[in-house]
């Protein structure tokens, strides 16, 4: 068994390993930071670059479906409106992952709202049909 001393900066050591396994960063200042492309893309490829195109693949997927895009067409604007926003400044060192990680955010949240609102019209629609049901007997 090792001494105490030893234990905290274990401890330590393992979150930070943990962290960038989850990608996330360390920024200058010593603080966990987000990466919003974490994933590696494609070479020649920057990462912001790749992230936008991920993002845009994202809520064009989401608009292709117009049962879904139907039910949140104010998140899908703010959604474009964020990417849009980080997509003119994605060479912004400061700014530029922050608009990226927030672009990505909305993008996530318009898909899950609509998804939620679709699911709860199907639930409505079910419990409708059993009430239906019940009543038949």
């Amino acid at each position: 068994m090792k001494p105490a001393r030893y234990q905290l900066p274990l401890i330590v050591l393992g979150s930070l390993l943990g962290l960038s396994a989850c990608g996330l960063r360390l920024a200058s200042n010593g603080l966990p930071t987000f990466s919003p492309a974490a994933e590696a893309p494609a070479q020649g490829v920057e990462p912001s670059t790749a992230a936008v195109a991920r993002i845009r693949a994202s809520l064009l997927t989401l608009r292709s479906d117009p049962a879904l895009a139907a039910r949140v067409p104010d998140e899908l604007a703010a959604a474009e409106a964020a990417l849009q926003k980080a997509d003119s400044s994605q060479h912004d060192k400061i700014n530029g992952p922050g608009l990226l990680y927030v672009a990505e955010r909305k993008a996530e949240y318009a898909t899950t709202v609509a998804e939620q609102r679709a699911l709860e019209a199907e639930y409505e629609v079910l419990r409708k049909q059993r009430d239906a049901l019940k009543g038949g007997r």
